[in-house]
């Protein structure tokens, strides 16, 4: 059988974080320069799939975020 060339509707990119039928959730964190963050959330539903929110935050600000979401 010959492999998948592009992904379907709900076929990941990768891990996520939430993974059903009907919704997913994939974040990817990385330090694109020495104390500057890029905070990736990619969504999937079946009626828009994927979309996509880019965060670029500071080291201080990433703390904030984490800290809030901890609460």
């Amino acid at each position: 059988m010959q492999p998948y060339v592009t992904p379907a509707p709900g076929r990941t990119p990768g891990p996520n974080l939430i993974n059903t039928d009907d919704y997913k959730m994939h974040i990817v964190k990385a330090e694109y320069q020495p104390g500057d963050w890029e905070i990736l959330i990619e969504r999937w539903i079946p009626e828009t799939g994927w979309t996509r929110t880019q965060l670029l935050l500071t080291t201080a600000q990433l703390e904030k975020l984490i800290s809030l979401m901890a609460e």
